[in-house]
């Protein structure tokens, strides 16, 4: 109870909101050009007065016969007559209000320019009509008083039903856009001209539809051009055809002319004139020149074997340590300049061995026993061996493996 109290303020705390003039909109159409009252003599016969004209979003406010307006113009006096409907709900109510219920009482006096007794009697306290007595603050007996409001000229009207229903959505803080669509709304009178509660949908129904419904994206509400929201304007009288003109050539009709039928593909030709009538000339018939046949579709060529590429041929000159041919021989290590170098050392370190030992001593095998241990020695002694297998091998061996290697090149090439 708390919440409900803090959700209702005095009526002269409320402002229109959009929700109220987007009801406002849905309901009374935009209309650039003056139409009569639906109910009015005019609108059923064609005969009579046709007031009070509306134009706009609904004005009827000193509108006449004739008038046009423009989408701001009528934006405009939407916004005028809702202040207006909205300063008749806080002059009339005397209790708090939530911000849905002061958009749907000032929807119904936007459409009714009042608000009706039996409801102000719910709200304010007093006696309906009916002449049941009502505390104030009966705000649900006030939503059962919407409905019984949806007559024009003492006749219930479906399209004032479905708003008196969508109003009571709003009050409730309930979409109804689905549950007071045209198709879903029933609406049928008795014999009587009353509503006939059986095959008419109830404001029961429609609550209970409203709270199972999807409220609408307002980032979509009203986004259609303003010109698809335009009503048709009504048809203007059917005007007679003027009797035809008198035919030149006599008081005979001319007779009518058939279309022809399409010729052969041939040159134009003109159609012969009928006895009484003029000359008429065939449409010339374009003969489309003849296309040359389509020519064969060649099969694709055959794709050309894949050509192998075979290794180049290895030169035998660069493989590591020069060339090797029959005339100059391999080279080993008696002829290369280490070798040399080798023998050198070994000879220095003989005679130094030999200088240093006749100093200290003659005796030879001293001298011998003191080579044999020396590391030089050894290697001059491994560097004549290596000489002596090397000059054999030059003059046994170079033969066998030049003539190897001669073999390999002509494999190669």
């Amino acid at each position: 109870m708390a919440i409900e109290l803090q959700r209702r303020r005095p009526p002269s705390d409320h402002i229109v909101t959009d929700v109220a003039l987007n009801l406002i909109k849905g309901f009374e159409g935009l209309h650039l050009a003056a139409y009569p009252d639906p109910a009015s003599a005019l609108a059923k016969t064609g005969k009579g007065s046709g007031d009070p004209w509306t134009i706009g979003w609904g004005r009827t406010k000193n509108v006449k016969r004739g008038d046009r307006c423009t989408l701001e113009g009528a934006n405009t006096w939407l916004r005028e007559d809702a202040n207006e409907a909205a300063q008749i709900v806080r002059d009339a109510i005397q209790v708090p209000l939530t911000a849905g219920e002061f958009a749907a009482y000032t929807s119904m006096a936007y459409n009714l320019g009042y608000l009706p007794p039996s409801l102000k009697a719910c709200l304010n306290g007093g006696t309906t009509d009916k002449g049941k007595v009502m505390a104030p603050g009966s705000y649900a007996d006030a939503i059962l008083q919407l409905p019984r409001n949806c007559r024009a000229q003492t006749r219930p009207m479906k399209g004032l039903y479905r708003r008196r229903l969508a109003e009571a959505c709003v009050a409730m803080d309930l979409p109804f856009e689905d549950a007071c669509s045209p198709t879903v709304v029933q609406f049928a009178l008795n014999e009587n001209g009353e509503i006939d509660t059986d095959a008419t949908t109830s404001l029961e129904d429609t609550l209970m539809r409203a709270r199972s419904s999807k409220a609408p994206d307002p980032s979509v509400i009203l986004k259609k051009p303003w010109s698809e929201l335009v009503k048709a304007e009504p048809a203007p009288a059917k005007v007679e055809p003027e009797p035809a003109a008198p035919n030149p050539a006599g008081n005979a009709e001319l007779p009518e002319l058939k279309a022809p039928k399409p010729p052969a593909p041939v040159a134009s030709a003109p159609i012969p004139a009928p006895p009484s009538g003029p000359v008429v000339q065939a449409p010339a018939v374009v003969v489309p020149a003849p296309q040359p046949p389509p020519s064969p579709v060649k099969p694709a060529p055959k794709p050309p074997e894949p050509v192998i590429i075979a290794p180049k041929s290895v030169d035998v000159r660069s493989i590591p340590y020069g060339e090797v041919l029959s005339e100059n021989g391999a080279k080993n290590m008696s002829e290369s300049q280490r070798g040399v170098g080798m023998v050198l050392v070994g000879v220095g370190s003989v005679v130094q061995v030999i200088t240093m030992r006749l100093g200290v001593g003659t005796a030879v095998g001293a001298v011998f026993f003191d080579l044999s241990r020396d590391p030089v020695v050894i290697a001059l002694v491994a560097t004549a061996v290596v000489a002596v297998i090397g000059w054999f091998t030059r003059k046994k061996g170079t033969k066998v493996m030049t003539t190897g290697m001669v073999n390999a090149t002509q494999v190669l090439k």
